[in-house]
């Protein structure tokens, strides 16, 4: 498959576009008009550096409003487009991409627009080239595929395409179904973007948000599927508008197209059938299933986290064979202490069980995530380590017992080289009870939630949820959580808005779930940690809201625990931490009668206090 992306989808001129692309290793581009015409180089110019870079020229974008058009006025639409086709010819390109007419002054007369169609098929057969006809989805009178293939027949013309922009169609509603009946060799060409599920007009969203395969939340791979199975045999091309690749450096936002067209090929393998699916590029498969092991702690003074982490009621269960790094554990919740020379404390890492291993760590190569440049001892697990866009270190590791289990690089103070299983020591008497790691927060820059989020989704198949957005005391915050399939690894994804200082990012949160939240949160008071109090007209608010017993409302004030309750029945305790060292909270939580949310009705009452403890420190 000939991977292609249009030069709109990069942020600067022209020339620096096409060195982005071509490191990143397509294979061809759309020429947008507006880049070539800001360009000092000539058509010319521009062919010979496409050839020198490797770079076919697969489409050219100049031409739009070319039907539906005044009769009278149609002339000057063939001086435009002759004039463009001169251009084309000097650039080298076969084919061009003509947009439905979106002025309001188009005409609505099928038959009118399928002869100006036609009249222009006849100009660009004389220059040797075909047009390949799109329906933009906010065109006046032609805004779906099936309209457009409609006027293509109609045109009846060899030089007259059919132009599939996956956006356009699932946008208006359409999936590969309205392709039916549609010949391959008929599709003059493939345009690719996804987009988040957003209600807006549909310009807006076109031009503001679309995003690359694997982003977003349209079936991209459904439609491409469908092109594929009816015969086109061109480019698979993305073009993509959105404010954030305006504004990144073209060689990161290339390498996120690349990857996504990589992981795009990868759905399409069980999407596609007969030649159609040689073409495509399979990754090795996603893991079998996804589960929180540990998270990792920078504690270059050896001093910020082993009291936080004793109050918390986590105690020593072993010690790395080569290097300064403890293994804590309380339950089945696991922290590991990495005490090697840092800028400062910090939660810097994440571990998971993903079997298979070599698996995971060949299909993260095969979607151009980067590699943890690491040492191993002898004898130690592999432990392949990934690093995501917000700098996050992912760990995986076999399951417990297996060559590659995490557990294996670390031997008990008691018994060198074996060590205390999951089962076994939530039911030690130096534990709690602690059940393990519910979730993980992530904050990052709003221009990098994109790929933080196409991370996880294409690398591990988590399950994006649907978006959140809060109000903090200053400015808003925006959420977007993912689950896994199978296994219980939670993610959520946090950008914070704020007029006030910048915010930290990484790991913000680190959920442990509990047996019993009020026990935990009472034993970590009595060992002096600290938690934030909600105020009193929270609790006046649950009493209105859930009609709680007597007992239950006044066990929350005492203790200073949230509450929701799901319309089954559900029930979600829990508990935060002032901020610690580093830049994160601790949550304590319990979910009863299989509660799955994150207790989203009190996030506001949870910034609130924070920011309040944050005024209070200072």
């Amino acid at each position: 498959m000939r991977r292609g992306i249009a030069t709109v989808s990069l942020s600067g001129v022209l020339a620096d576009k096409l060195d982005a692309i071509a490191a990143a290793g397509f294979d061809g581009i759309e020429i947008f008009d507006n880049d070539l015409i800001a360009s000092p180089l000539s058509p010319a110019e521009v062919a010979r550096r496409c050839a020198d870079l490797g770079l076919s020229i697969d489409l050219f974008q100049p031409i739009r409003d070319i039907e539906g058009v005044d009769p009278r006025r149609f002339p000057d639409v063939l001086h435009r487009v002759r004039r463009k086709l001169e251009v084309m010819n000097e650039l080298g390109a076969t084919t061009f991409l003509a947009c439905s007419n979106a002025l309001p002054t188009a005409i609505d007369d099928p038959e009118l627009s399928a002869e100006q169609l036609r009249a222009v098929g006849d100009l660009a057969a004389s220059h040797g080239v075909t047009f390949a006809y799109e329906a933009l989805a906010w065109g006046r009178h032609v805004n779906r595929v099936g309209q457009a293939w409609n006027l293509v027949e109609r045109a009846d013309h060899p030089a007259v395409t059919l132009a599939v922009d996956t956006f356009h169609m699932l946008a208006r509603g359409d999936d590969g179904r309205a392709l039916a009946g549609v010949p391959g060799e008929r599709i003059g060409f493939l345009q690719v973007a996804d987009a988040p599920v957003l209600d807006m007009n549909v310009l807006e969203w076109s031009r503001h948000f679309r995003c690359f395969p694997g982003q977003g939340m349209l079936d991209v791979s459904g439609v491409v599927a469908a092109v594929l199975d009816a015969g086109y045999d061109g480019p698979l091309s993305l073009e993509v508008f959105s404010d954030v690749v305006r504004e990144a450096d073209p060689h990161v936002t290339a390498r996120d197209a690349m990857r996504s067209l990589l992981f795009l090929e990868d759905r399409l393998g069980t999407r596609v059938t007969g030649p159609a699916r040689e073409k495509v590029t399979v990754a090795p498969p996603l893991p079998a299933r996804t589960d929180a092991a540990f998270v990792e702690l920078a504690d270059p003074d050896r001093t910020d986290y082993p009291a936080l982490l004793t109050g918390l009621g986590f105690h020593i269960a072993g010690r790395h064979r080569s290097k300064p790094v403890v293994w804590w554990r309380n339950g089945g919740a696991n922290v590991v202490l990495n005490e090697e020379p840092a800028p400062g404390p910090a939660a810097t890492a994440l571990g998971l069980v993903a079997p298979d291993v070599a698996a995971v760590a060949e299909r993260a190569a095969s979607l151009l995530w980067p590699a943890v440049d690491r040492t191993r001892g002898e004898g130690e697990a592999g432990l392949p380590g990934i690093t995501s866009p917000s700098g996050l270190h992912v760990f995986v590791s076999a399951e417990p017992g297996q060559t590659d289990d995490w557990h294996n690089d670390f031997v008990t103070d008691d018994a060198p080289g074996t060590f205390v299983s999951d089962d076994a020591a939530a039911t030690s008497p130096a534990d709690e009870g602690w059940l393990g790691l519910d979730h993980v927060d992530v904050t990052v820059a709003a221009d990098d939630l994109n790929q933080e989020l196409s991370f996880f989704r294409t690398l591990f198949g988590l399950r994006p949820e649907d978006p959140e957005e809060y109000i903090q005391p200053q400015g808003r915050l925006r959420i977007r959580a993912l689950r896994a399939e199978k296994g219980d690894l939670r993610v959520a994804l946090n950008v914070s808005e704020t007029g006030a200082a910048p915010q930290p990012h990484g790991v913000t949160q680190l959920a442990f779930a509990t047996a019993d939240v009020v026990d935990s949160v009472q034993h970590a008071r009595a060992r002096g940690v600290e938690f934030l109090r909600p105020p009193a007209n929270y609790y006046a608010d649950l009493d209105a809201r859930f009609v709680l017993d007597p007992d239950l409302l006044a066990v929350l004030l005492d203790n200073g625990l949230l509450y929701d309750r799901n319309d089954d029945g559900g029930e979600f305790l829990h508990a935060y931490t002032l901020p610690v060292q580093g830049g994160f909270q601790v949550e304590l939580l319990e979910r009863r009668g299989g509660y799955t949310g994150y207790g989203s009705p009190n996030a506001h009452v949870r910034l609130a206090a924070a920011a309040r403890a944050g005024s209070a420190v200072a």
